[in-house]
């Protein structure tokens, strides 16, 4: 017995030295190279396996790996370059030190449902924004910091007015008739991004005459968002990338991914910008004989509207738990007089780890905004809107406010008097809106080689938004409609937007270091609309209210939307040399004709780094890394939820109430509009990171495009709404990088876009037809097969013939985005936006022209212009036919951080920085235009038509000033 006590003992002396002699215990600390200071939450991990940890409060990690002698550490955190560093048993303690990635070589990307990836592995061009790339200019939305930053992403406001709806395309178009927005996930929640009517087009009679479209200008709702709560975004342009969202997707995600706490000491940011704005461009005013000269663009577009904000963060939490409190305050007031924009906002990130294996995440966000727009564009009521009433108003007539407080009778045409109006109207609109989640992450397995998680996450999106119209009988416009003198108009939106997701993630790295990711879910969806509108006529003197009124009219529209879906992906990565993908995403809809039936849209992409091949080693000192890739994908676009439907309309017949077959019927068989899509590019990096180049074309082809055709007037209806179409859209996108100063007192990093795309409709199950615009004579666009959706024609003769003029779609577009460090103190930013060719109908123009205002007018070229309007029989829109090519300075900033020891001696060692700025938006456009600005959208976020030009809200340039301080 004591002989085997022996060898037992023995045994178990050499398996534990076995074990000491094939572990690993590495402690070590990361730290930013530039500074020193440590880098808490930084993510380090074992390469070719699933173990890993992050770094405590003071940057610390401790790791202990098993049955190894060696092993590679992979250490990576926000904003700074992955390094890689080889370990023994042999090493105790380390220092890892590391680099900013001013390039975003080491970026990973989110690339949808709960998976993300190394963007040197991505197979799909994917634009992405960091913190600090979104705003180094002050955007009043997010939409608005996003222009001219990435290849293939446009943004076009439709209005200059404070609050005014913005377009977001992303790769051109991809439908005619369909929904235009792209899908916004924030922090793994879709949320809305509806534009809601107020109802001033009741006021202004905009869609009675030429072109039946709303035309309010709306805000987007992605504007209720704080873009100084947001970390990164990534932007999904195209279907291949984008298939894993199924339905939703064609118009390509926009994934928003907001701040979170980080363990350590808590610290708070507090910036302050105030500032204002003025009139970019005026189109100039026309002198007539006489000594008075009344410059109506400076007496209405001349106020320099001032402008406040702040913004707190304090972030901060330990190794277990961690959050993040995000407030704003902004006010900004427009350029012309009693407009202006509000937002008052507040968000709240938590993270806490249970344990080792369950982790809990929860986001709310809270926001009221206020927007007062005036009343602009278009109008059939004889001079309501600003624009319209000054081309008729001449320069030698003075209808400025007198100062008792009256106001002069307008001259006859006109109706109106513009001040009076743009004093005593009201065109108000306040939301109120709540977005909250929770996420649960349960690892249900983790070993060295494969893991399972378990993602489950809920939310909802609710905001309640109440419009208020107000025109009051005194205003000279009503007072000619007698005993209906006098509007009110009240408007309420409530909508809730429901998500639940569930999505498990299974990881499986092979001892020869080929990595396997297999994700699958099912997602659901509610979204309940209820809009109700109260409009009235005849109020009552001093009374605002509808019930104060003669007569009133209720309207009310209610939307309920049901939707699911699943979705199955396996990832492959090859010794990071391969990256394959194959998706299948699956999705119901109540808004399809067939409720039941599940839509699938597959997905495959490779990628294939050349840079890590043997082969490459000889050319790695001058392109490091070089990555081809492919990928494919397809998407849908949902149709409108009552499409299906026929809807019969009231009618009055002999005083009794009566239903009647509707114009336009719905079809049993709708399906949602599919794109499929093709791209091919490669991304290279040079000279040791100093320069990146990114290269993608792609072709979608788009089928069952969703349109209105004719049918026989002997089914008691004349137009039916179904999937009728093909169109083609192709483009190619190039995005270059350079760091071609990189020293400890001055780095300068360049940004270069370039992009350009056309759509082509390729096939047509209706007659041709034309959309948007006011009608043949003044201009619009053509919807015919074998042509360009944004082709505009226009009648040319009294016997209705039309020639082409010109499209909408630029010829390209650029964009110089430019970062300057220098001196260790001062950071210099500047963007320069270059859009070339695209033309735009400039119908405020022939306004002026008619109006006799046009500041030209009197020369032989204004003579010109106005005879080729009203010489062909009709009132022709072909010489108002304008090139939209502009370059304009986005962005430009100038702060300067104070030093650290003098920041310590002024604040007694209280707060940790100080920086003050200077910046500017849209301070210089250089255009042949003659309008206010080439960037117009009369119809709002319309995919064809949108280039329009009524006279909207006039562009304004920002001037800032900022201080921001951290404790």
């Amino acid at each position: 017995m004591k002989k085997y006590t022996t060898y037992v003992v023995f045994l178990i002396l050499i398996l534990t030295t076995l074990s000491f002699a094939q572990s690993i215990n590495i402690r070590g600390v990361v730290i930013a190279k530039d500074t020193g200071e440590p880098l808490p939450g930084a993510n380090i991990a074992v390469k070719g396996t699933n173990l890993g940890t992050a770094s405590d409060i003071e940057g610390r990690f401790n790791l202990r790996l098993s049955n190894t002698s060696k092993a590679t550490l992979v250490v990576s955190f926000i904003g700074y370059k992955t390094v890689e560093i080889p370990v023994t048993s042999e090493d105790s303690e380390i220092t890892v030190e590391l680099e900013e990635d001013v390039l975003k070589v080491s970026e990973i990307v989110v690339t949808g449902l709960a998976t993300s990836v190394k963007k040197r592995n991505l197979a799909n061009s994917v634009g992405t924004l960091s913190a600090k790339e979104l705003i180094p200019a002050p955007a009043q939305t997010l939409e608005r910091a996003l222009a001219g930053k990435l290849a293939g992403v446009t943004i076009t406001q439709n209005t200059g007015a404070p609050g005014g709806g913005i377009y977001i395309n992303l790769r051109g178009t991809s439908t005619i008739r369909g929904a235009t927005e792209p899908l916004i996930v924030v922090d793994g929640l879709i949320i809305s991004n509806e534009a809601i009517q107020s109802g001033i087009d009741i006021i202004t009679e905009a869609p009675s005459q030429g072109n039946p479209s709303p035309q309010g200008q709306p805000t987007n709702r992605i504007a209720d968002l704080n873009p100084n709560d947001i970390e990164n975004i990534e932007i999904l342009k195209g279907p291949s990338a984008a298939a894993i969202y199924g339905s939703k997707a064609s118009n390509g995600v926009i994934i928003i991914t907001t701040k979170q706490g980080l363990p350590g000491k808590t610290s708070i940011d507090v910036t302050q910008q105030v500032g204002f704005n003025s009139l970019l461009k005026k189109m100039g005013t026309r002198r007539f004989p006489g000594d008075l000269f009344v410059d109506y663009e400076d007496e209405m577009y001349g106020e320099k509207g001032f402008i406040t904000e702040t913004t707190v963060s304090v972030r901060g939490g330990t190794n277990r738990t961690q959050f993040y409190v995000g407030g704003l305050f902004q006010d900004e007031d427009g350029i012309i007089k009693n407009t202006g924009y509000k937002k008052y906002s507040g968000k709240v990130n938590i993270n806490h780890k249970i344990n080792d294996r369950l982790r809990i995440s929860a986001f709310t966000m809270f926001a009221r905004t206020e927007s007062d727009r005036g009343v602009t564009g278009n109008e059939n009521a004889g001079g309501v809107t600003f624009g319209f009433t000054l081309a008729f108003l001449p320069s030698n007539i003075d209808l400025r406010p007198r100062p008792d407080g009256t106001y002069p009778p307008p001259p006859g045409f006109p109706l109106s008097n513009p001040f009076q109006t743009r004093d005593l109207l009201t065109n108000n609109e306040v939301v109120y809106r709540t977005i909250g989640s929770i996420k649960l992450d349960w690892t249900l397995l983790k070993t060295q080689a494969q893991s399972l998680d378990l993602i489950l996450q809920t939310g909802a999106d609710f905001f309640s938004m109440e419009h208020k119209v107000i025109s009051p009988p005194e205003l000279f416009f009503e007072q000619i409609r007698g005993a209906e003198a006098g509007r009110s108009i009240a408007g309420e939106t409530r909508s809730i937007f429901s998500n639940l997701y569930l999505h498990l993630n299974y990881s499986y790295t092979t001892p020869s270091n080929l990595s396997f990711r297999t994700s699958a879910g099912v997602q659901f969806e509610n979204r309940n609309r209820n809009d109700v509108l109260v409009s009235s006529s005849g109020l009552l003197s001093t009374q605002v209210n509808v019930d104060q009124a003669s007569s009133s009219r209720v309207e009310q529209e209610r939307r309920i939307q049901r939707e699911r879906g699943f979705f199955v992906q396996e990832e492959a990565d090859l010794n990071e040399k391969v990256f394959l993908t194959l998706g299948l995403r699956g999705d119901a809809s109540s808004a399809n004709g067939n409720t039941d039936k599940f839509f699938l849209y597959p997905k495959a992409s490779a990628a294939f780094r050349l840079s890590q091949f043997p082969f490459w080693q000889g050319l790695s000192s001058s392109v490091s890394e070089l990555k081809l890739r492919v990928a494919y994908g397809e998407t849908g676009n949902l149709p409108p939820p009552d499409a299906k439907f026929t809807s019969l309309e009231q009618t009055n017949i002999g005083g009794l109430l009566g239903v009647i077959r509707p114009t336009l019927v719905g079809s049993k068989d709708i399906k949602p509009e599919r794109s499929k899509e093709i791209e091919v590019g490669f991304d290279a990096t040079f000279w040791n990171e100093r320069a990146t180049l990114e290269f993608s074309y792609y072709r979608q082809s788009i089928s069952d495009l969703i349109l209105i055709a004719d049918i026989p007037g002997s089914s008691g209806s004349r137009q039916k709404i179904d999937n009728l179409g093909k169109m083609r859209t192709r483009g190619v996108e190039i995005a270059l990088g350079i760091n071609p100063i990189r020293k400890r007192n001055l780095t300068w990093t360049s940004h270069i876009n370039f992009f350009k795309y056309s759509s082509l409709i390729t096939k047509l199950d209706v007659p041709r037809f034309f959309v948007s615009g006011f009608g043949l004579g003044l201009g619009q666009f053509l919807i015919q097969e074998g042509k360009s959706p944004h082709t505009i024609v226009a009648q040319v003769d009294e016997a209705g013939n039309f020639k082409e003029f010109g499209n909408e779609t630029p010829d390209f577009q650029m964009s110089f985005n430019n970062s300057i460090s220098f001196l260790g103190h001062f950071e210099l930013n500047f963007l320069w936006d270059w859009r070339k060719g695209g033309e735009v109908i400039n119908l405020g123009r022939l306004l002026t022209d008619l109006g006799g205002t046009t500041e030209d007018l009197d020369t032989p070229k204004g003579q010109e212009r106005l005879q080729k309007a009203v010489g062909l029989g009709f009132l022709s829109g072909i010489p108002y036919i304008e090139s939209g090519t502009f370059l304009k300075l986005r962005e430009l900033s100038l702060s300067y951080s104070l030093p650290r020891s003098l920041v310590a001696q002024i604040s007694g060692g209280q707060l940790s920085y100080i920086r003050v700025g200077f910046a500017g938006r849209n301070l210089i456009m250089i255009t042949d235009y003659t309008g206010y600005d080439p960037e117009v959208g009369q119809f709002g976020n319309i995919a064809v038509g949108r280039s329009v030009d009524v006279i909207p809200y006039p562009s304004s340039r920002s001037f800032y000033f900022n201080i921001a301080v951290g404790l």
